[in-house]
């Protein structure tokens, strides 16, 4: 692909950094400018602040930050950096403050100790503000978490895939092969595609016999096993990775709801693409459970309530930092709350429409205590009747091919590839029904 000057794309990315829903409006290497320009956004606040008498607009701490991420991965020479990064400010800025882009960008460059401020700094360390910081030690007490989460942070996330069925695993391959590419496989379903790279541009996932879907999502397939006269409700189904995976390997009445219409449309946009490696088609429905008529609306889906509820809640994506460095730097604590009480309105609203002797999945993509086991464990002292049912629980965000071991590799891994392999922090408990609570 050719591109265009480097200035350009890191002002576009710059602009777009943390605005969330933008991305889809980027080109690759913006996107990636993006990404690798969040992930060192706690080091430039830093370093500016370190340099600076005063602090410089968030557009130009972008831009350092973006040339800080460049420069560590020495992909173009440190005058190269400075040059395109002054031109990228004298398109938006004053004399002075282009002046200082390349102060500041020289002061950081020539620093011998810019990445090591790490070891001793927590926020760089975190990648994260204070608040977060200290938010998620309350609801991460287990120091061994911290430090996977830490760890997870340094790499690049895992592209992993789910075969829609296993024999296409050597279309699969023969793509890869054409782009040089490895797979690993990691789960029942699931594969690892070394180095990551943009799967929608092959054949194998045009034609529907993949899905870009996380292990930790994947692992629905397995927690529940639908009879096809049973009725099964995903109710934040958009955009429908759970929802899918139990289409292409159950059959049963499947409602994919969510009160979102556009996150709705992208499902429909991904039903289209896989309908032909389906065995049950979604009933699309868009209802909001926690208002009254709209859960009532459900509940008529259904004669005597459901046989299962996937409840995959919207949480604060404590478990995907590493897929989405900007979480901890668009999230407010109070937002945090609130959607822990949204949480607990949710599972009430589901348990109202599970029938008797039917499962609730509760699942998040968070590695907080709050939005996990205490949202269970304080769901079941309100509630009598119920049933916990062995489930996953808390998963931890991993890394490396020592936590797959029980799966084939299909290509032997040097010491680098083996950290694009791992999975996404998740949480699962699954609850059964019994009698009125």
């Amino acid at each position: 692909m050719k591109y265009g000057p480097l200035w350009q794309d890191i002002f576009i990315s710059s602009r777009n950094f943390l605005e969330i829903g933008r991305r889809s409006v980027l080109t690759s290497r913006q996107k990636y400018l993006r990404f690798v320009g969040i992930r060192r956004l706690a080091l430039a606040k830093f370093v500016v602040h370190k340099y600076a008498k005063t602090n410089p607009n968030n557009e130009i701490l972008y831009v350092v930050a973006i040339s800080i991420a460049l420069y560590e991965e020495r992909r173009y020479p440190e005058y190269t950096l400075v040059n395109q990064a002054v031109e990228c400010l004298k398109h938006s800025y004053n004399k002075k403050i282009v002046a200082f882009g390349n102060f500041i960008l020289r002061k950081i460059f020539a620093d011998p100790d810019l990445f090591q401020y790490k070891l001793n700094w927590e926020q760089i360390k975190f990648n994260a503000p204070l608040w977060w910081i200290d938010y998620l030690k309350r609801q991460v007490d287990d120091i061994h978490l911290q430090n996977v989460l830490i760890d997870s942070l340094s790499q690049h996330p895992p592209l992993n895939v789910r075969l829609n069925k296993p024999q296409y695993i050597n279309h699969l391959l023969s793509d890869l092969r054409q782009i040089n590419r490895k797979i690993v496989k990691v789960s029942s379903y699931g594969l690892s595609v070394v180095p990551p790279c943009d799967l929608t541009k092959t054949p194998s996932f045009k034609k529907g016999l993949i899905s870009i879907q996380d292990l930790s999502s994947q692992r629905i397939i397995d927690l529940i096993q639908p009879k096809p006269d049973d009725n099964l409700l995903d109710i934040c189904a958009a955009p429908g990775g759970k929802s899918l995976a139990i289409a292409t390997n159950r059959k049963c009445h499947l409602f994919s709801n969510d009160k979102s219409k556009i996150r709705l449309k992208m499902l429909e946009e991904e039903i289209v693409r896989v309908k032909e490696h389906l065995v049950t088609i979604p009933e699309i429905t868009n209802f909001n459970p926690l208002v009254p008529k709209q859960l009532t609306a459900l509940l008529n889906l259904a004669k005597a309530g459901f046989d299962y509820i996937i409840l995959d809640a919207p949480c604060s994506g404590s478990g995907i930092q590493r897929r989405h460095p900007e979480i901890p730097w668009t999230k407010t604590s109070r937002q945090l709350e609130t959607l822990v009480t949204v949480q607990s309105k949710l599972l009430d609203a589901c348990w109202q429409i599970l029938k008797n002797g039917g499962i609730l999945i509760y699942c998040t993509c968070s590695i907080f205590y709050n939005e996990g086991e205490g949202q269970i464990v304080k769901f079941l002292n309100r509630r009598k009747n119920i049933n916990r049912k062995s489930a996953p629980g808390l998963i931890y965000p991993t890394i490396g091919k020592d936590c797959f071991l029980k799966y084939n590799v299909e290509n032997e891994l040097d010491n680098a590839e083996l950290n694009y392999i791992g999975n996404d922090g998740f949480f699962y408990a699954m609850l059964e029904k019994q009698g009125s609570s």
